[in-house]
């Protein structure tokens, strides 16, 4: 599992005492087998020199503040007018050589070794995961002291990297609390209410994780260093009220009926009546909403930017026996009575009610034996069912890629 190669305590020890609740720093001493299969400073130059990424999937940041230098790439003559131009190396060398932080974004979507492990990652943690890389010249600052609004694993993958850790001013906080996002006078406050928590130094090898809010501020000692960071944003309770509204809202003629804010404004008692009775709306809209849809609903959509893993292009030469789910693919079954709905790719496709057994061997076991459901579906069952789910991209055949 790819928690075990971040830290030696097992998923469960982790998620019941440390996530979310404090930092934790691992050593190379204690971990095996370093990151070299992830990524590496020959990876980064390959990815580069191949010359296919464009600016978008990159930055140049000091002290907090993105340089325009990264904006210096060239065009393809056949791309669309307002197309992003590719990467310049140059304007990366120019731009590290000037004490500058290169951010390479989103990494596990084009990387597949990244790809995967941030799905297995997620896997672990119960939450989306994305990852980007940072590469920073000697005595040099990206990013002043902040904080992030998603939890944070960090890799150090070359060189040297000093971490100066402060308490959460601010707990649990949401992407719209964001720290670059409010003002400087408020993020003077939040500052001033945090407390020392660590120093240290991540060495290659090494590993960091920290929950959101934790002030953070790393920065180089005499060497480049390298380093990935895996943001892993939080669904919370205010998700579920979020979906619960979205949900209630449509269907409630009262929801959707208009009302006066100045009749509002002009009386404070009138206005928080208002806000009990939609308090009260809600709390009639939990008990008869479905926490089913509203969960798949939520999972969907927090887990949507996490890239799936690619479907064949060409099909297999032989018809294949055995089948599994594609990465990072998740999917859910519906009981309508008379058929099975079932949900996943961002597609619903409709199956008869005797493919149940064959779809919870799916769910179970992440894996079909198409040998085994051949003798039990009336022909063309098993065929027709194995089409139907590769067709909406759940199916694949192979082994599982590490």
């Amino acid at each position: 599992m790819a928690l075990a190669r971040c830290t030696t305590l097992s998923t469960m020890a982790f998620r019941a005492g440390v996530q979310h609740r404090r930092h934790l720093h691992t050593t190379a001493a204690e971990l095996p087998g370093g990151f070299g299969d992830l990524f590496s400073a020959a990876v980064l130059e390959n990815l580069l020199a191949d010359g296919g990424l464009r600016t978008t999937s990159a930055r140049l940041v000091r002290a907090g503040k993105e340089s325009a230098l990264i904006d210096a790439g060239h065009a393809d003559p056949g791309d669309r007018p307002g197309s992003a131009p590719f990467l310049s190396t140059e304007a990366v060398r120019a731009g590290l050589a000037s004490g500058h932080t290169l951010v390479l974004r989103a990494l596990h979507r084009y990387h597949p070794p990244l790809r995967r492990f941030t799905q297995a990652l997620s896997a672990d943690v119960g939450h989306p995961v994305r990852v980007n890389a940072f590469v920073t010249p000697p005595h040099s600052q990206g990013v002043d002291l902040h904080f992030d609004v998603q939890d944070v694993i960090v890799l150090q993958i070359a060189g040297e990297k000093h971490w100066e850790l402060r308490a959460q001013p601010l707990a649990h906080p949401l992407p719209s609390q964001a720290w670059f996002d409010v003002s400087a006078s408020r993020r003077a406050e939040l500052a001033a209410a945090s407390t020392p928590l660590d120093e240290l130094t991540l060495r290659p090898g090494d590993t960091l994780y920290f929950p959101r809010g934790t002030m953070h501020s790393p920065r180089t000692t005499d060497e480049l260093s390298i380093h990935l960071t895996f943001a892993i944003p939080q669904i919370t309770r205010h998700d579920l009220l979020t979906e619960l509204v979205a949900v209630a809202g449509p269907g409630d003629e009262w929801l959707r009926e208009s009302v006066s804010l100045a009749e509002l404004e002009d009386d404070d008692q009138v206005a928080r009546a208002a806000l009990r009775d939609l308090a009260q709306r809600l709390a009639a809209a939990a008990e008869s909403a479905n926490p089913a849809d509203l969960l798949w609903a939520i999972r969907s959509r927090a887990f949507a930017e996490m890239p799936a893993e690619p479907v064949p292009v060409l099909p297999p030469a032989t018809p294949p026996q055995a089948l599994r789910v594609r990465e990072g693919v998740r999917f859910r079954v519906v009981d309508d009575g008379d058929s099975l709905a079932l949900h996943g790719s961002g597609k619903r496709v409709r199956l008869p009610v005797e493919v149940r057994g064959a779809l919870d061997e799916l769910r179970d076991t992440g894996t079909l034996d198409r040998g085994r459901w051949d003798e039990e579906l009336t022909p063309p069952g098993a065929e027709q069912l194995v089409r139907v789910l590769t067709d909406i991209g759940l199916l694949t055949t192979g082994p599982v890629a590490r």
